[in-house]
Order: C-alpha cells, then sequence, then structure tokens
C-alpha cells in the first residue's frame, strides 16, 4: 500500500497486544474457577484456526495463480486483481462490515447503554479512512464503503448519546420500591 500508513501500524499492533492482554486474563479467570476443559478446548480451537491460517497464507499465491491463469472471465479477473480476495485489501474491509453491520443491527440500543469514547473512536474511524481509501494505491473502493457505513451507523449512536446525556431534560430516578 502506497503511501505506508505507520500510525495505522502501530494502532493495529496496540490492538492485537491489547486482545492478547484480554485473551489472557479470561484464560486466567477461567483457570481460576476450574474451567481446565474448556481452556484446553480453546487452545485446541486456536491452535487450528493458526494452522488454517498458515495453510492460507502460504497456499494463497498458488491458489491464486491457478485461479487468475484460468481463463474464468470475471472470477479470474478479480483473482487477479490488486485489491482482490487474495490480498489483506480486500479482506479487512469484509471484516470490518462485521462492525458496521452489528452498529447498523443495534440502532436502537438505549443511549445508557452507548459508550461516548467508543462511538466517537468509531465514528472518526470512519470518516478518517473512508478518505483514505481513496488515496491509497490500489485505491479501496470497499474499503471507502465500508467506512461510509461505518461513519454513518456510528454517528448515529453517537448523537443520540450526545443528545440524551448533554441536551435532554433529566428525569429524577423512580422511588424505591416499597418494603
Amino acid at each position: 500500500v502506497e503511501p505506508r500508513n505507520v500510525l495505522l501500524c502501530a494502532c493495529h499492533v496496540s490492538n492485537v497486544l491489547a486482545q492478547s492482554n484480554q485473551a489472557r486474563r479470561l484464560i486466567n479467570y477461567k483457570l481460576s474457577i476450574g474451567e481446565r476443559a474448556l481452556v484446553q478446548s480453546m487452545a485446541t480451537k486456536a491452535v487450528f484456526v493458526a494452522v488454517l491460517a498458515a495453510v492460507s497464507i502460504l497456499g494463497g499465491p498458488i491458489v491464486q495463480t491457478a485461479v487468475a491463469t484460468a481463463g474464468l472471465g470475471a472470477v479470474s479477473t478479480l483473482a487477479a486483481a490488486k485489491a482482490g480476495p487474495f490480498t489483506v485489501h480486500f479482506w479487512a474491509p469484509m471484516s470490518k462490515w462485521l462492525i458496521s453491520g452489528a452498529s447498523f443491527l443495534d440502532l436502537k440500543r438505549p443511549t445508557d447503554k452507548v459508550s461516548l469514547p467508543q462511538y466517537t473512536a468509531l465514528t472518526l474511524t470512519g470518516a478518517f479512512f473512508s478518505r483514505y481509501a481513496l488515496l491509497v494505491q490500489p485505491i479501496n473502493y470497499v474499503l471507502c464503503s465500508v467506512n461510509i457505513a461505518l461513519f454513518i451507523s456510528s454517528f448515529w449512536h453517537l448523537a443520540r448519546k450526545v443528545k440524551a446525556d448533554f441536551f435532554s431534560p433529566k428525569l429524577p430516578p423512580p422511588p424505591p420500591p416499597p418494603p
């Protein structure tokens, strides 16, 4: 990808570190409550996923070449594309659709369950990376579209949260139930 985005790389590395720490905490917690079998099952699944990922990464170029040169019309053209399904330019935005989709499915979430910092970050991410997707080579229209969707859905949540917390009159709490 040109131009290089060192800040984006640093963000992803710090996210991987944070998620790894969360996984470590989960494993320690599960072990502390005696769920050793569950931890072993999780470890087995993680090894399976890691092996599958390694095989996919190592075998990807071979499969890409075979499909791209097979003369399958649009399928071969897509396989040979610089931002096609054999590149990170395709799969990163495709997985990001899960975040946007979850946000769209949750548009009526109560505002007390909406995190102001989280949705601020998601809204800004959608705005910044919509533009970034059009500046990199190859231009990544899938990344642009998913970030536009992320911006719209996150801004919706953020606007509702700001309105509820800062512009709506506060109702007094309900009285406690009688004893």
